[in-house]
């Protein structure tokens, strides 16, 4: 399909409509969560004490910027980039990236390296190949369509957990790296760092011993890790003999889908990422409840309701996959 010049905004998740720095905001649950441990019982306190100015609100992409990142209002019925509301401290982070397909690149440098060569009768080289990459790119940026996405971060101060919707783990670290930008701190370590959940799986599918909030899908994810192989299984239990076979012969839990106290249900992995959230009807209800017919009101106990099951769920991982004593990891503050 060919290149053509012009801008065209998506949302993030399921919004597929152009989107305002607030739009999105009615939506609340997250579908995918990556989880940071706060190491600074002070950090809280000096976040909510801070006053964020425009300086740090989004921006659009500048004509040969590849990538924009800034604060927006949590919320459309707010103006304030960060929201305090009673035990958690709130912001969402507005990503727009200029969408320049590699092959559209590449098909402009052939034609240019092609008609330097006949014009000149030389080979063009490595180097100054790259040169010509990095200057058709800072050309065709400017017409790249734009694509908009969206992501909350949530600081619970009572257990220090925050909670960073994303499901790529290095788009976690870029989120992450611009609060601390914003912030001038944020002393965090990944909930993965602080967990080796792979023998505890294995203990529980060996042994059909699980705590008793936790039920294990059929769906799985083991690896064998002398072999290097892995096996994905859909529909096929657990307990079964096939899956208890595979855990004899050495392949170990590397990804679950879990029910969990009925009120989530989510994707797993061994570094404590989680995916395909889904969150319990009669939370969704209650926070349409509480809020009657103010939509911010609904939008805040939605939030409150979503923090206490990942702060409870994230409480519980933690006690049951925490690594051996070790020497304390070191924050990410840097």
């Amino acid at each position: 399909m060919p290149f053509t010049p012009g801008s065209l905004h998506f949302g993030c998740e399921s919004y597929t409509k152009p989107l305002p720095p607030s739009a999105g905001s009615l939506i609340v649950w997250f579908k995918s969560c990556f989880i940071y441990q706060i190491r600074d019982a002070e950090f809280a306190d000096r976040c909510a004490a801070s006053q964020l100015t425009a300086q740090h609100g989004f921006n659009d992409c500048l004509p040969t910027q590849p990538v924009s990142l800034g604060l927006v209002p949590p919320h459309r019925g707010l103006s304030e980039l960060q929201l305090t509301s009673r035990q958690i401290l709130v912001w969402k982070l507005q990503r727009q990236e200029r969408l320049l397909p590699t092959s559209v690149v590449n098909e402009t440098l052939a034609e240019r390296v092609e008609a330097l060569q006949e014009a000149e009768s030389r080979r063009v080289g490595r180097n100054e190949r790259q040169d010509l990459k990095d200057e058709i790119t800072q050309e065709l940026l400017p017409r790249a369509f734009t694509r908009n996405q969206q992501h909350m971060i949530v600081l619970d101060r009572d257990s220090g957990w925050l909670f960073v919707q994303s499901g790529s783990e290095t788009r976690a670290d870029e989120l992450t790296a611009h609060l601390r930008e914003v912030l001038g701190e944020l002393p965090v370590v990944p909930l993965g760092a602080l967990c080796q959940p792979e023998p505890v799986w294995a203990a529980w599918l060996s042994s059909g011993d699980l705590p008793a909030d936790v039920e294990v899908a059929d769906e799985l994810t083991l690896v064998h890790p002398a072999e290097e192989s892995t096996v994905r299984t859909k529909q096929l239990p657990w307990d079964s003999a096939e899956v208890q076979q595979l855990l004899t012969s050495g392949y170990r839990p590397s990804q679950l889908l879990l029910h969990w106290q009925d009120q989530l249900t989510l994707q797993i992995n061994d570094k404590s990422a989680l995916k395909r959230l889904k969150f319990a009807d009669e939370l969704i209800e209650q926070a349409a409840n509480d809020g009657g017919d103010d939509a911010l009101a609904e939008w805040e106990a939605g939030l409150h309701l979503m923090t206490a099951a990942l702060r409870t769920f994230s409480n519980a991982w933690l006690e049951w996959c925490q690594s051996d004593p070790a020497p304390e990891p070191k924050p990410s503050n840097s």
